[in-house]
């Protein structure tokens, strides 16, 4: 039985990557958003997910986390600096009418999209009946 080097990945590992991205759980480590496209390729590679669903998936993702005015601003920036990865592939993955459409939408939603500016700490503390 020959030893793989390589981890197989988990689709798991990877929503939970999504999870603190789209919850800016480390919103100081922009690497976060590098590794969980590389790990999507990985899953890709792997057979357990479709190159579209992958993309497309990843690029809600991004758009989510750019609208959320909970989220910081500079975390909101980064999701949309980096949604033109999972952009340019389903650019290049769209082959039925079905899938056309949706990439249609997503790139409505990105050209028309308002971003409000982020909530401070004292607005994100408001209604909060911990206190």
């Amino acid at each position: 039985m020959a030893f793989h080097s390589r981890i197989m990945p988990c689709l798991d590992c990877w929503h939970w990557q999504g999870f603190r991205i789209r919850c800016a759980l480390l919103p100081d480590e922009p690497r976060l958003l590098e590794v969980h496209w590389a790990h999507g390729r990985a899953l890709i590679e792997y057979g357990q997910i479709s190159p579209w669903q992958m993309a497309a998936s990843t690029l809600t993702l991004l758009l989510d986390s750019a609208c959320d005015p909970a989220l910081p601003w500079h975390w909101r920036s980064l999701c949309l600096d980096n949604a033109y990865l999972p952009l340019q592939a389903l650019q290049h993955l769209s082959s039925t009418p079905k899938q056309q459409r949706r990439l249609n939408e997503l790139r409505n939603r990105l050209a028309t999209m308002r971003l409000l500016p982020s909530l401070s700490p004292s607005e994100l503390a408001e209604g909060n009946p911990y206190e």
